[in-house]
């Protein structure tokens, strides 16, 4: 699948405890899902939804934490995260410079960010693919009902 470019779109967004806020120009029409193994267990959830920065637009103000990672692919990324409440933020490689990858849930725009491709789907969770006959609800009166 190719995606088809558009122009950069840009963004802003910040931790859960706002001490870390980001600024970066992406391109929307490469928005993925994520099903791998690492995602799941980095999340704390299903998959994790990505977007590419254009290299060198992002601007991260505030503290920072980060470790290295050999992903199954044998590049090391760094997932970069707030020391403080501990939401992820990018990946990046060893280059600052080079591909980050903005986590879409830090995002102010994250609405307009819909995914194009899922990744690593050999990995996804066999009840992640459809979801319509699970009972939802507006906020969390479901949970109130139980």
């Amino acid at each position: 699948m190719t995606p088809t470019h558009t122009p950069p779109l840009p963004v802003t967004g910040r931790c859960h405890c706002g001490a870390v806020q980001l600024r970066a120009l992406v391109d929307a029409s490469r928005v993925f899902v994520c099903h791998c193994t690492d995602c799941q267990v980095l999340t704390g959830s299903a998959y994790r939804v990505v977007v590419p920065a254009v290299a060198g637009s992002c601007e991260v103000t505030g503290p920072v934490s980060r470790y290295a990672r050999r992903a199954d692919s044998g590049a090391v990324r760094y997932q970069v995260f707030c020391p403080t409440c501990g939401t992820p933020l990018m990946a990046t490689g060893a280059d600052a410079q080079g591909l980050a990858t903005l986590r879409v849930g830090v995002l102010d725009q994250r609405a307009a960010l819909a995914p194009v491709a899922q990744l690593w789907q050999r990995s996804a969770l066999p009840w992640v693919q459809d979801l319509r006959d699970v009972p939802g609800c507006a906020q969390q009166e479901l949970l109130q009902a139980r």
